[in-house]
């Protein structure tokens, strides 16, 4: 009996919402959120620690906003 988890995707998620106009010297809001994503972890884990270590990965490398998305199969032998 085991449960693997197909299809995890880390992604690296940043909303900008203002932004400094030199000429002006002041922040501007922008009318909507900036949203920069990156992918930092694209494939399959065995089990749930080996799940735990990738996502302590990407935040051991300063990515601190993080949004996880997986698939689940349970297999019994």
């Amino acid at each position: 009996m085991s449960i693997y988890f197909n299809d995890v995707k880390i992604t690296y998620v940043r909303k900008e919402e203002t932004y400094y106009d030199d000429k002006t010297k002041k922040h501007i809001k922008y009318k909507t959120p900036k949203v920069t994503r990156k992918v930092l972890f694209e494939d399959s884990c065995f089990d749930i620690g080996e799940l735990y270590v990738q996502i302590k990965n990407c935040h051991d490398r300063g990515y601190h906003d993080i949004q996880v998305s997986f698939n689940t199969q349970y297999e019994v032998y």
